[in-house]
């Protein structure tokens, strides 16, 4: 009798136990999906864009993406400029540049909204990762664990990022080779991904992650 008794009670601590365990693994997973547009702000990015200009693209790089909800993509980018053009129609302008062979160019060429985002240095990992691998080859960012939230255009970005400035495209169009410099027609010699394009967007929301409490 006293050991059917006690294996009931170990029954029971088992059953108790992995209640228990069910539990806290619901609450974090729920703690893990509660990121939301509310976890950012909106901010002016002509007045209050405290980045330099000149470094921001530089370091780590910065993520690209672009697509819709049902379809997307984003890539690592170095290269690009802030500034102006045509007045009011480029009043903030992002230039980012995106090569021929690259998944997220068909996706450039087909949508008129990009995100261009940056991360604090211990997201390194995101950046790198998403610069080695192809968007052909699986969902980068499901890989990754990001969330992926959409702007009001249904523009891609991801809760774990700091910064993120939604641009729309006015101008897009490929290097020329005749019109460079000796020094950058050898870089392409080189260069297995094709010529870059040019995709100039006026950004039309700059959005800032709020610190945590």
């Amino acid at each position: 009798m006293k050991i059917i008794i006690y294996t009931l009670a170990s029954l029971l601590f088992f059953l108790s136990s992995c209640v228990s365990t069910a539990k806290d693994s619901e609450e974090k997973n729920t703690t893990a999906q509660t990121f939301t547009k509310d976890d950012f702000e909106e901010f002016n990015v002509v007045d209050d864009f405290d980045e330099n200009p000149f470094d921001w693209f530089k370091g780590q790089g910065l993520l690209l993406a672009v697509g819709t909800p049902e379809h997307n993509n984003a890539m690592t980018i170095g290269w690009g400029s802030l500034g102006n053009v045509w007045g009011k129609i480029g009043a903030s302008t992002v230039t980012v540049y995106v090569a021929e062979a690259r998944y997220t160019f068909e996706f450039m060429e087909k949508y008129n909204y990009f995100t261009v985002m940056a991360f604090e240095k211990k997201d390194y990992e995101i950046l790198r990762y998403m610069g080695s691998h192809s968007g052909r080859d699986g969902n980068k960012a499901e890989h990754l664990g990001l969330h992926t939230l959409y702007t009001e255009n249904g523009t891609p970005y991801y809760a774990e990022a700091s910064i993120v400035l939604e641009c729309q495209t006015i101008y897009r169009a490929p290097f020329e080779k005749e019109g460079m410099c000796q020094a950058a027609q050898e870089f392409y010699d080189n260069f297995n991904a094709g010529i870059h394009h040019i995709y100039i967007g006026n950004v039309v929301k700059a959005l800032k992650r709020k610190a945590d409490d």
